[in-house]
């Protein structure tokens, strides 16, 4: 009888297990495509390993229809984020598979059967064949469990072999970590202990000027006194022009014709809030336009004014702004105080480049990459009076500098010749064309590049000393008796106090300092005033106000619970800090960028 049911609800449940498996399976390590006959291309190599497009489109559709399940309308960059986590996660699965063929690591079928007894698969929990009265009936899935449907059950093995691998990974990663009590009570008794402080403080800045310039042969030394403080790893330097995505004329007035459609369909009767449920471009469009209750100056100039200029129950021609144009209606005024306040629904359309507008960019940033390899790449960006940016330099994985994240950038950055001009790069707000000034392997800076750094940052040093000398006498009048407060008046030093702050908390103006928490926390009531202490903008005489120890009673309460937490955060942080090695050390190609095409 069970088996009946079961077979009767097996379709629905493999449709579940199916689009999980595609969503769970290739995400943890990979299905093997290659076995199809039209392969359309790669999109990228780890470790000379190909990631074929067909596998990254099939992950990017499932990826992207279960974000629109919850949002269904997907920004372009929240789409284009989604692609570079698919992108981030074939490469992880290909880094972890390689790891685990490496040291033959596998799940047993014992070890597989014993994890589906214990932990039913999610998906699996939510198929309505496993249900009773809306819940998951684990006496329902064990009778499945003990007389299975081979057809449902490969799905449900399948499904959930790579979870147990992987967890299987985690622990040989981290198997070695442990958390003692008295470690963890040193821990939890430094994290809840919280301290309040006052303090003199002189700021290094205000002695800049005063110091001059430092000398060059002083900064020279300072380099090869550390020189491992120089040291880099590979890393390259682009400049580039950048074409921006912005509306045209045209787009405006378009946009503009829609808006003035919408607000005679608003005028002629049409439900405003059903209109703005429809066609309205920000946040309140699910409440049907209702941006609420608000005085002058909340909105922008042009809003404002349109909003409060409106009778109740009158709608206003479209109104543009710089988020676009506006279709305000209003519910009513009202004084609040000495404040009037309109209540105003709007719908909003946004002015965006359109596909005409994006094409013909398109073809201006090709035309510009085929003059520039021709002509030179300054000589054509003068021409068209375009800037010039130079990144500076930057290693594989980092920021660059005006552009950001760009994997293919990056890629063309570390890939290409120096002087090779790089194909149009479509990002979310430009077309961005590149050059490659220069690439270095990973070795030590030279002094010219480092040489400005150097000199600012003894500068900085001498400022604080400064700053320092200045404050020792202050020290020696409050350790004497005089009042901190008066003290520093006299020297005209900030006196300031800070709240209760916790050693992993902000404290006060000084935010997360540690030169500042490492010196209140050293404080105690034997020693409440601290010797005079450079910080990173100055220096400071910090006196202890009051401490609140931890509650050591909350701890016995609850060790257990603390000593399992502070366990599973260790070994993260250790399995985290191995895959990030792991990826550091891998060969990995990024062409989804190449030729200006995005997948």
């Amino acid at each position: 009888m069970v088996m009946k049911y079961m077979r009767a609800g097996t379709k629905p449940v493999l449709w579940i297990i199916v689009a999980a498996f595609v969503g769970t399976i290739i995400f943890a390590w990979g299905m093997d495509f290659t076995a199809r006959p039209a392969t359309r291309g790669v999109i990228g190599k780890v470790n000379g390993q190909e990631l074929k497009i067909d596998e990254y489109s099939l992950l990017c559709q499932n990826a992207i229809a279960q974000q629109q399940q919850q949002k269904p309308d997907l920004k372009d960059e929240e789409i284009r984020k989604i692609r570079d986590d698919v992108f981030s996660q074939m490469v992880a699965s290909r880094i972890l598979r390689e790891y685990v063929d490496k040291i033959g690591l596998e799940v047993t079928n014992s070890e597989l059967a014993e994890h589906l007894r214990r932990y039913p698969p999610r998906e699996v929990q939510q198929a309505e064949v496993f249900m009773t009265n809306g819940q998951f009936d684990y006496n329902k899935y064990m009778q499945a469990y003990r007389n299975p449907d081979p057809q449902l059950w490969v799905q449900i093995e399948a499904l959930t072999k790579p979870r147990v691998l992987q967890q299987k990974l985690y622990e040989y990663v981290s198997a070695t970590v442990r958390v003692d009590d008295p470690e963890m009570k040193d821990l939890y008794t430094a994290a809840s202990e919280k301290i309040k402080v006052r303090y003199v403080f002189l700021a290094s800045g205000q002695y800049r000027d005063s110091i001059g310039t430092v000398d060059s042969t002083k900064a020279r030394e300072y380099y090869q006194q550390h020189a491992s403080e120089f040291t880099h790893d590979e890393r390259a330097q682009l400049a580039y022009v950048s074409l921006p995505k912005y509306a045209s004329a045209e787009d405006s007035a378009e946009v503009m014709r829609d808006a003035q459609a919408l607000a005679e369909r608003a005028k002629g009767g049409e439900d405003f809030a059903q209109l703005a449920r429809q066609y309205s471009e920000d946040g309140s469009a699910q409440n049907g336009g209702d941006l609420g209750w608000f005085g002058r100056g909340a909105m922008v100039a042009p809003f404002d004014s349109a909003a409060f200029a409106l009778d109740s129950g009158q709608i206003s021609p479209p109104v543009q702004s710089q988020f676009g144009y506006h279709i305000i209606k209003s519910e009513g005024k009202r004084t609040k105080g000495d404040t009037v306040e309109v209540h105003a629904v709007h719908i909003l359309l946004r002015v965006q480049a359109s596909s005409t507008t994006l094409s013909d960019l398109r073809i201006r940033a090709e035309q510009f990459v085929s003059d520039a390899r021709k002509e030179g790449f300054d000589a054509v960006a003068a021409r068209e009076k375009l800037e010039i940016i130079r990144s500076g330099w930057f290693e594989r994985g980092k920021s660059i500098l005006g552009i950001g994240d760009e994997p293919g950038v990056t890629e063309f950055a570390f890939s290409a010749s120096k002087g090779t001009i790089s194909d149009p790069f479509d990002t979310q707000d430009k077309y961005l064309i590149t050059v490659l000034s220069d690439h270095q392997p990973a070795g030590q800076a030279s002094f010219s590049d480092v040489s400005s750094n150097i000199i600012s940052k003894l500068t900085a040093q001498l400022s604080r000393s400064m700053a320092a000398e200045r404050l020792r006498p202050v020290r020696e009048q409050i350790a004497s008796g005089v009042p901190m407060a008066q003290a520093a008046a006299a020297a005209k030093a900030t006196y300031d106090s800070t709240d209760y702050f916790g050693r992993f908390e902000r404290a006060g103006r000084f935010g997360e300092d540690p030169d500042f928490r490492g010196v209140a926390f050293s404080l105690s009531a034997a020693q409440p005033l601290s010797q005079v202490a450079k910080i990173t903008f100055g220096a400071v005489v910090i006196q202890q106000v009051d401490r609140q120890a931890a509650n050591l009673e909350f701890y016995t309460q609850k060790r257990d619970s603390i000593m399992t937490a502070a366990l599973d955060g260790k070994r993260q942080m250790i399995y985290n800090n191995w895959y990030n090695d792991l990826l550091k050390k891998s060969d990995i190609k990024d062409y989804r960028y190449q030729s200006g095409e995005i997948y």
